[in-house]
């Protein structure tokens, strides 16, 4: 029996020693080019709500020792919004003269997005160092606040690793906690939990797969769940980046 423990023990610890573990660091190439889909949905109950579907072109302009400078440009929008009882519908790939009143008004307000480059600074780590949106476009430069991505750890992560992040924007706190769920194939699977705290009070759930390769995000899905003035509302946001 003494000699059984022995041997499971040892076992177990040869087990834990052998667990995986890497770095997730970004390791992108000057001119690597890459497709990011990016699906919202946002839900306000009888207020309405909001489908979108957008695509967007991400390409390595340089390395500068320690930093990638990265060109952002939506290339496609889809959008499907209910406020007020009124619909409203546009796709930037129609032409302008195939759109409804409606369409031609929201197309206004789009078109300058489309316009528009984002001009980014980012880290190994994903830490976004800078961000310059060209022309200056509002609406744009809200986006890119919206969407820093995530920030690796410095030391390596393996099963049940964990680390956060904190976002502070407009009088609200966002705290993202990230679990490793598992590692296998080449891929980090990890698993998102947070609240959120504020003006507004929620929660934050969702996963991510990250490529240990190139450290890219090849997916992630996350649900944000809160109440704004005694309204509830939930976004879903599902994201894919492809190498082209």
């Amino acid at each position: 029996m003494k000699k059984l423990l022995v041997l499971f023990i040892v076992a177990t610890g040869l087990s834990i020693n052998a667990q995986e573990s890497v770095f997730l660091k970004l390791n992108y190439k000057k001119g690597d080019t890459f497709l990011v889909q990016q699906d919202v949905s946002q839900n306000m109950g009888a207020q309405g709500g909001l489908d979108m579907k957008m695509k967007m072109e991400m390409t390595v302009t340089k390395r500068e020792k320690d930093t990638f400078h990265i060109k952002s440009k939506i290339k496609h929008i889809d959008m499907n919004m209910l406020q007020g009882g009124q619909v409203m519908s546009y796709d930037s790939s129609i032409k302008e003269e195939d759109l409804d009143p409606v369409g031609k008004m929201v197309k206004q307000q789009f078109d300058p997005m489309l316009s528009a480059a984002i001009f980014s600074k980012v880290t190994p780590n994903g830490e976004v160092i800078s961000t310059k949106v060209e022309p200056l476009t509002p609406a744009l430069e809200q986006f890119t606040k919206q969407n820093k991505g995530v920030n690796y750890p410095k030391d390596k992560v393996s099963v049940g690793s964990t680390w956060s992040d904190e976002v502070n924007e407009q009088g609200m706190s966002l705290k993202t906690i990230y679990t490793v769920a598992k590692i296998e194939n080449g891929k980090v699977y990890i698993d998102v939990s947070g609240n959120v705290s504020g003006v507004d009070k929620g929660s934050i759930n969702g996963n991510l797969i990250i490529d240990t390769k190139s450290g890219v995000q090849d997916s992630s899905n996350m649900t944000i769940s809160m109440s704004s003035n005694g309204m509830d509302i939930e976004i879903k946001t599902k994201s894919k980046m492809t190498k082209i």
